[in-house]
């Protein structure tokens, strides 16, 4: 009875055309919204009673719609934006602490450096050897610093558990 023909009777001799499954459907989602009118109802559970595919597309929105008002009714934690606030302006003002003191410390290396080149390795007086000592442990020196300030910056971003508490 699932296909019957607009203008028969329901089964039960009441008025009104057997529902056909595309209509049934719309009607379907009329009902399970609330909005279906009660005239209409039963002639929707006439229809349900007898056509197995509309049957389990019922079956298969009531099942929706319990897991997404499970999904709902789940709890989140709730956030404490002045932690997060505070938290922001945290890691801002640690930025802008670094930055500033990068580029003091570069200043300072570069006036350094500067003098080193003027006033040692270019006096005449100092031997050639001691030039080269000096000069290489400096030069080594400042790519010890590179690497191990490299390293550092990088197992720092890679570091997985860096926001867990110890």
């Amino acid at each position: 009875m699932s296909g019957g023909k607009d203008g028969e009777q329901r089964q039960d001799g009441s008025p009104g055309p057997v529902l056909q499954c595309d209509e049934a459907r719309i009607k379907l989602m009329e009902f399970l919204d609330g909005e279906l009118a009660p005239a209409e109802v039963p002639r929707l559970e006439d229809h349900l009673a007898v056509c197995v595919s509309c049957r389990r597309e019922e079956m298969a929105y009531r099942r929706l719609e319990e897991v997404t008002q499970q999904m709902v009714d789940e709890e989140y934690p709730d956030v404490d934006i002045e932690v997060a606030w505070e938290t922001i302006y945290r890691r801002l003002e640690r930025s802008l602490g670094w930055l500033i003191m990068s580029v003091g410390l570069i200043a300072l290396l570069g006036y350094g450096a500067w003098q080193f080149l003027n006033e040692f390795l270019l006096d005449p007086e100092v031997p050639f050897l001691l030039k080269f000592g000096v000069g290489a442990a400096v030069a080594g020196a400042i790519v010890l610093l590179i690497s191990i300030g490299r390293e550092v910056g990088t197992k720092y971003r890679s570091e997985r558990y860096r926001e867990v508490q110890r």
